[in-house]
């Protein structure tokens, strides 16, 4: 915590505190020429609220930060850093879990500096705080209002993909998934990846893995490296193959193929389906839409029965280290 609280602190400090010269010395790195500036600034006899707030942006160690950032608010800050003070005990409230400050302190932001510059994330840090709280229909208010006086934009986004997480969590699917499937295609990733990660994740909660390991797949094809990959791995884990009449998919004329992957770029599928050969068995590339977007799915095999299909799953996933679905076809 204490590392996270520094870089918090000097990338305030770098965007958005005055040229002083203490502020500069920091933003260069000369962080023992600032701790010497402070120390020949300071008096025993007098507790200057700015100098405290300077010690509290160089304090490695996020506790006794917050400390300073406590004493800096009691004591004689300059107006023009009180801003930045408040917003970040808020973030030391947050990280020590005490949602009961952050929802006061976002309030009293809110209430003092209406177009302040930390306005849109103390909008967020109440919500969040007011929902951990099982005050949800405050959370929804703060939410809402974001997304009304940021159509568009990133922050407003923020609200709705919170919003859905909300949703989900009270079992109303049908809303949630209309707007994650919507802030999937947004330009923003930090908001296209989690909503990808809530439609795979509360698919597999209400058993529809068909769709959970399509959005699993275009989440791995979009954000390789997104947090979340993993758990969506270990919850595909959990499903087991039911079986069926052999002699029933033999009549039907029913066979089964392992979905591997599902691409908006054709030659991914491309290059997917050639390394795919290498297992022996018959590989496809079949077009698919999606919300009125073309997608290039990637199968593996023919099989006549469900079990067979299952037991080569096994195999691919072992191999690839990747989740994969039967598909009757």
């Amino acid at each position: 915590m204490r590392h996270i609280f520094l870089t918090l602190f000097l990338l305030i400090a770098s965007g958005s505190l005055p040229a002083t010269e203490i502020i500069d010395l920091i933003k260069q790195g000369k962080i023992d020429e600032a701790r010497r500036e402070i120390a020949d600034a300071s008096t025993a006899t007098r507790r200057d609220g700015t100098l405290l707030y300077y010690q509290a942006l160089l304090e490695p160690d996020g506790a006794k930060s917050y400390q300073f950032l406590e004493a800096a608010f009691k004591a004689e800050i300059a107006p023009r850093f009180l801003e930045d003070n408040v917003y970040l005990m808020a973030l030391y409230y947050l990280a020590e879990g005490n949602f009961a400050k952050v929802a006061s302190s976002a309030a009293a932001y809110l209430q003092h500096w209406e177009a302040g510059r930390f306005r849109t994330e103390m909008q967020r840090l109440a919500a969040l705080a007011y929902y951990e709280q099982g005050r949800e229909a405050e959370s929804k208010k703060y939410l809402d209002r974001m997304m009304r006086e940021n159509e568009g934009e990133r922050s407003g986004f923020s609200a709705k993909c919170d919003r859905a997480y909300q949703l989900y969590q009270s079992k109303d699917y049908t809303e949630a998934q209309k707007i994650c499937r919507a802030l999937r295609q947004v330009e923003y990733d930090e908001i296209a990846a989690p909503a990808l990660y809530m439609l795979s994740f509360y698919a597999i909660e209400q058993k529809r893995i068909d769709d959970a390991i399509l959005y699993y797949n275009i989440l791995r094809e979009g954000f390789p490296h997104a947090i979340g990959r993993d758990d969506l791995i270990d919850h595909f884990g959990h499903f087991e193959s039911s079986g069926s009449d052999r002699k029933a998919e033999e009549i039907t004329g029913t066979v089964y193929s392992i979905q591997v992957g599902v691409f908006s770029i054709k030659d991914n599928a491309k290059r997917l389906a050639d390394r795919m050969k290498q297992y022996g068995e018959e590989v496809e590339i079949n077009d698919k839409i999606i919300s009125e977007k073309k997608y290039y799915v990637v199968y593996v095999g023919r099989f006549r029965s469900s079990q067979e299909a299952m037991s080569f799953k096994s195999r691919l996933e072992l191999s690839e280290n990747e989740a994969f679905q039967v598909i009757a076809r």
